[in-house]
């Protein structure tokens, strides 16, 4: 474990996440510097290939989600 991450761990939620969102943003700035491994790519072109055609199936409203996060809740 990262030394800091104690530290990090007692700041607020909402400023962990603005931490999160920041270190997503740097790892997207340095992606080139990260190697995908062959079984990932082939992983990807699978499921892209699985849901091309399947839109229906797949999509659903912005009210849905949220009816499944509250769901999940239990709200």
């Amino acid at each position: 474990m990262h030394p800091a991450i104690n530290h990090l761990a007692q700041l607020p939620a909402s400023e962990r996440l603005d931490l999160v969102q920041e270190l997503w943003d740097s790892i997207r700035e340095s992606r080139n510097e990260l190697s995908i491994q062959e079984w990932h790519r082939e992983l990807v072109k699978t499921r892209l290939t699985d849901l091309d055609g399947h839109e229906e199936e797949r999509s659903i409203s912005r009210k849905e989600v949220w009816q499944q996060v509250d769901e999940r809740r239990g709200s």
